[in-house]
């Protein structure tokens, strides 16, 4: 029907370890045919960081703070900077590096892809040994897919990725799903700014001196009390802007892929592969909220959190009235860069009449800590509070 359904393989959270950076973890011109182009590149030499660098991930809601890249390029013991655009592409066709069509949803209908624009040279820096001279060599008019994207894609290096944008890109390499921050591809910043990834997301940096003078020169480059989140290594599963949740990618490998239909202009809402739709969403009644549309994999967590909230004799902590859906196939916000983890069904919206997004959270401490050891991760401590948010992330405790 519309577009390659990948099924469900899986309700943990899982994935490459953090381990490949450095650790011991559009609208806009087509790209002209060019038949003698070569589909992949011979890695380039990259040289290691200095002994003893440490990575730093910083990022700030919605768009990358502008200050904070040209800040960190000044600051004494920086080694490198890397600035990480992000968007979706839309892709309309794939092939293999025979030419066969691996994937071509019906006219009008296309497949969401978390997109990274990069500058491969910074970038390589913060990489793998292994992946170094993969994202050097990264150059216009190719891309790069991690591990779990290329597993989707059922593609390798040589394959190509035709967008909505009508881009042509050639898959030049893969890489460990860390290396690009756990986006599906990675382009180059020109590529990007063809296929319109260009709001800068997140910045990598490397530094061999105190961290808490790094975060301290970055955080007061900002205006007075704006959000900002710093992360280490080992500090979160990938170094990404919204780490709070699974990355896409991780999402569609557990929970399927769809095509969609783009919203228009100003709207959130799409249209959504009823295939999909029909293999994998189910209706179910929930105690204390009734009726409610999920991912078949994630019915036995909410139940089991919604149950053991009645059976401590604390269902007066949910308002049925404020209960604000689990399933909506919809974008974060209109002509965002992200689709909604609602759209897969895993996330839902509870008491969000008094708990609405950006506010301080009204949510009683044991709800949230049931709903946690269910599997849930709650927008209440996000960079941006979405108190009444829980979404599945991992299997419930033993």
């Amino acid at each position: 029907m519309i577009g390659r359904v990948l099924g469900l393989v899986g309700a943990g959270v899982g994935g490459a370890a953090i381990g490949v950076l450095v650790m011991a973890t559009a609208q806009g011109p087509d790209r002209p045919d060019d038949e003698s182009a070569p589909a992949t590149t011979e890695p380039a030499r990259v040289a290691p960081l200095p002994d003893g660098a440490d990575v730093l991930l910083v990022w700030t809601p919605r768009v990358l703070d502008p200050t904070l890249p040209t800040t960190a390029r000044g600051l004494p013991g920086v080694e490198v900077v890397s600035e990480v655009a992000a968007g979706l592409t839309n892709l309309v066709v794939s092939q293999d590096s025979d030419g066969d069509v691996v994937d071509r949803p019906e006219p009008g209908w296309s497949i969401p892809l978390d997109t990274v624009a990069i500058d491969p040279a910074a970038h390589a820096q913060l990489a793998s040994v292994a992946d170094r001279g993969t994202v050097a060599s990264l150059g216009p008019g190719q891309a790069l897919l991690g591990r779990t994207s290329a597993a989707l894609r059922r593609l390798d290096a040589g394959g190509s990725l035709q967008l909505a944008t009508g881009a042509t890109l050639q898959v030049s390499g893969i890489v460990e799903d860390a290396t690009i921050g756990a986006a599906e591809l990675a382009v180059d910043r020109a590529t990007g700014a063809a296929i319109g990834v260009t709001a800068p997301r997140y910045v990598l940096l490397a530094h061999d001196g105190d961290r808490a003078t790094v975060e301290s020169a970055l955080r007061s480059a900002l205006p007075t009390d704006a959000p900002v989140r710093f992360r280490g290594l080992g500090e979160t599963t990938y170094l990404r802007h919204g780490d709070a949740v699974l990355p896409q990618v991780k999402i569609k490998e557990r929970f399927g892929e769809f095509a969609y239909k783009p919203p228009p202009p100003g709207e959130r809402e799409f249209q959504q592969d009823p295939v999909w739709q029909s293999e994998n969403l189910v209706n179910s009644d929930m105690p204390l909220l009734g009726q409610m549309r999920c991912h078949r994999a994630v019915v036995d967590a909410v139940r089991g959190a919604l149950t053991e909230i009645e059976a401590a004799n604390l269902g007066d902590l949910i308002d049925p009235e404020g209960f604000a859906g689990c399933w909506n196939p919809r974008l974060v916000v209109a002509d965002g860069a992200d689709v909604s983890h609602h759209a897969w069904g895993v996330a839902l919206d509870v008491n969000y009449s008094a708990n609405p997004t950006g506010r301080e959270s009204l949510q009683d401490p044991r709800l949230v800590e049931i709903f946690q050891q269910w599997g849930f991760t709650w927008g209440g401590n996000w960079l941006v509070t979405d108190p009444a948010h829980f979404e599945y992330v991992r299997p419930p405790d033993a």
